[in-house]
């Protein structure tokens, strides 16, 4: 099927794709969530590495890890310091 297109009338559509599905966006269930942030806590692996290993970008699971940090100071909960995560160039 050939349509002509309306811009100048010269051109023809050989061949339109017509996508269907979800695409790229996922819904990740909660607990998915909660687990992949804990381990990107872990001293063990870069917040990068634990992103790509789940399939996931980087600035996904940083996002994850701020709505975690904001529903726990909504409930009350001490957040933990890492000394393991803190700059060198930071007094001690």
């Amino acid at each position: 099927m050939t349509m002509s297109c309306d811009d100048a009338g010269t051109s023809v559509i050989r061949r339109f794709e017509v996508f269907t599905g979800a695409g790229k966006r996922r819904d990740w269930p909660p607990e998915v969530k909660v687990s992949t942030v804990a381990e990107s806590y872990s001293s063990q692996e870069t917040i990068s590495a634990v992103a790509r290993r789940h399939g996931i970008c980087p600035s996904q699971l940083f996002t994850w890890r701020g709505e975690l940090r904001k529903e726990l100071e909504t409930r009350g909960v001490p957040l933990p310091v890492s000394s393991a995560r803190r700059p060198s160039s930071f007094p001690q």
